[in-house]
C-alpha cells in the first residue's frame, strides 16, 4: 500500500512540475512577441509621470507610477495605508488637489494595472510576413472602480534613435483605460536589422491573419492545454485504478495495454505515411 501511495504522490508531483515548466512567467529580459525575442530589461524600473491642470480655485495634479517589468515596490509604512498604491499594482494612478498656500489633498489612488498576486501583462502585436513587429502593445487589467474595469495599454515603438532613459507619453485616460506610448530602442526585436524607423501603414493590406499575441505564443498555449489534459487523464486514471479496481504497481497506469502497444502503432502509422508519400504500398506486420 505504501508503494502505491508513493506512486500516486510522484504522479501528482509530475503533473505540477510539468505544467509549471510549460507555463512561463512574464520576463522582460526574455520577452517573446509572435516568435521574435525582445529585451525590455533596460526599462525595468519605477518611473513617475506627472501632469497639472488648473481647476480654479485649485490645481489638480495627476501622477502615474509605472514599472513594465514587475509590480511596484510597496510604499513605506510612514504613508497612511489609505494613501498607498494597492499591493500588486504595476501601474498606479493618484490624483491630488490643492489651493495656493494650502496642503495637498489626495482625492484618488488606485491600480490601473495589476490587482492581485500573480497578475501579468499580455503582449499583442500586428505582424506582416516574417518581419519582427516594429511596435507592440503591453496590456494589463487593474482595479474595478464604480463598475468600470481600469486597465493600461502601453504601445511600445521600436526607435533606435531614442534612448531607453526616455519616458513614455500619456496619450489618454478614458473610461478607466490608460493609454501610453513608449518609443525606445528596447522595443526593437533582438534580430531586427532595420533602423527602427516606423513605416506607414498600408491601408490596402488585408488585416486578416496579421494579429498575433505573445504570452508564450499560440503553440505554447496549445501545448499547455494538451499537457494539462493529459496529466489530468493520467492522475484520474491512476486514482480510479487504485481506489476502485484495487490495482497496484504498473497496473495503476490507465489503459496500460494501449500504452504498451503505442510505439508499435506509431511505427505502423509512420510506415503507412512513408508508403503513401513514396507512391507504393508494402506489406507489413502489426502487433496483435
Amino acid at each position: 500500500m505504501r508503494k502505491s501511495f508513493a506512486i500516486i504522490a510522484l504522479t501528482i508531483l509530475a503533473v505540477v512540475s510539468s505544467v509549471a515548466t510549460v507555463v512561463a512567467t512574464f520576463d522582460c529580459k526574455k520577452l517573446q512577441v509572435v516568435g521574435h525575442a525582445y529585451d525590455l530589461s533596460a526599462l525595468a524600473r519605477q518611473i513617475t509621470l506627472e501632469s497639472n491642470a488648473t481647476t480654479p480655485p485649485t490645481v489638480t495634479e495627476t501622477k502615474y507610477i509605472i514599472n513594465p517589468c514587475a509590480p511596484l515596490t510597496p510604499e513605506p509604512d510612514t504613508v497612511p495605508e489609505a494613501d498607498r498604491c494597492p499591493e500588486n499594482a504595476w501601474v498606479c494612478r493618484s490624483v491630488t488637489n490643492y489651493k495656493k498656500g494650502a496642503e495637498l489633498r489626495l482625492i484618488e489612488v488606485n491600480s490601473v494595472a495589476g490587482s492581485k498576486k500573480g497578475d501579468e501583462p499580455v503582449v499583442e502585436a500586428r505582424v506582416a510576413g516574417d518581419e519582427p513587429p516594429s511596435e507592440f502593445h503591453w496590456k494589463m487589467g487593474g482595479a474595478q472602480v464604480e463598475k468600470a474595469n481600469w486597465a493600461t495599454d502601453i504601445k511600445f515603438v521600436c526607435d533606435k534613435r531614442a534612448k531607453n532613459e526616455d519616458l513614455p507619453k500619456v496619450m489618454d485616460f478614458k473610461d478607466g483605460v490608460l493609454s501610453l506610448e513608449w518609443s525606445v530602442p528596447a522595443a526593437c526585436a533582438l534580430d531586427d536589422k532595420s533602423g527602427g524607423d516606423k513605416k506607414p501603414d498600408d491601408g490596402n493590406k488585408d488585416e486578416d491573419g496579421e494579429r498575433g499575441k505573445s504570452s508564450g505564443g499560440f503553440f505554447s498555449t496549445l501545448l499547455t492545454i494538451f499537457v494539462a489534459v493529459f496529466m489530468l487523464y493520467f492522475v484520474v486514471g491512476v486514482m480510479y485504478k487504485y481506489l476502485v479496481v484495487r490495482a497496484s504497481g504498473l497496473d495503476l497506469i490507465p489503459n496500460l495495454a494501449f500504452w504498451r502497444e503505442f510505439p508499435y502503432l506509431c511505427a505502423d502509422f509512420a510506415q503507412h505515411i512513408w508508403d503513401a508519400v513514396g507512391g507504393r504500398r508494402r506489406g507489413g506486420y502489426s502487433v496483435v
